[in-house]
């Protein structure tokens, strides 16, 4: 039987409330068995100093404990080069021929897609679900180009076929992003509203993010 799987990829530098309502609308809207989060490898010049990437999945996996639909991707994390959409989404096809792939992305994503590598390949092996951000709309950049060519007006198109579709979503916007939060955690402002009471917990048990 066939699964359906969504990937929604990112740093999760912390994971937040927005990435978890994120994930839930995708794996409701889209009727997806899963939604699993997979943290990017970052590399050292990029990543936030006292930070692992063992912390960022164990943070993903406290956010997510209370959702069985949610589930964390380990693939990049256990890379140790850049991580390529292209080549985690063709890994991941081979390792589970029986799953159907969607990757999550945002508008402002969409709308620089055809700068990624080898983007035209990320479509031979998953589906695309555009989740809306603010800032960011369909007409833009090379949205317009890409969704008159791959764009389909809901999930029975998606369904239809194995990949290489796009399907943009009308998700309620959250004006969350993982680097205010990690300014707010520097400067000791209180973080409870935009983190799971368990993340914000495993940060300040181990003083990440601080000044």
């Amino acid at each position: 039987m066939t699964k359906h799987s969504g990937i929604f990829g990112g740093t999760f530098n912390p994971v937040h409330n927005g990435h978890i309502a994120g994930a839930r609308f995708v794996q409701q809207r889209c009727k997806l068995d899963e939604v699993r989060l997979m943290p990017c490898h970052l590399p050292p010049h990029r990543a936030t100093p006292g930070v692992s990437g063992e912390q960022r999945a164990a943070m993903v996996q406290l956010a997510i404990a209370a959702y069985p639909q949610l589930a964390l991707e380990r693939l990049e994390l256990d890379k140790t080069g850049p991580s390529y959409t292209v080549d985690s989404m063709r890994l991941l096809s081979e390792r589970e021929p029986d799953t159907r792939f969607y990757f999550i992305i945002g508008m402002d994503s969409l709308c620089y897609f055809c700068s990624w590598q080898d983007w035209q390949h990320i479509l031979q092996y998953c589906h695309l679900l555009v989740c809306q951000r603010p800032g960011y709309s369909a007409d833009q950049g090379d949205a317009p180009v890409l969704l008159q060519k791959y764009g389909v007006a809901g999930l029975s198109g998606l369904r239809r076929l194995r990949s290489g579709r796009i399907l943009l979503l009308d998700n309620p916007i959250v004006d969350l992003s993982a680097s205010g939060i990690r300014q707010q955690l520097q400067s000791g402002q209180d973080c409870s509203d935009s983190l799971d009471p368990a993340v914000l917990n495993y940060i300040q048990q181990r003083q990440l993010y601080q000044a």
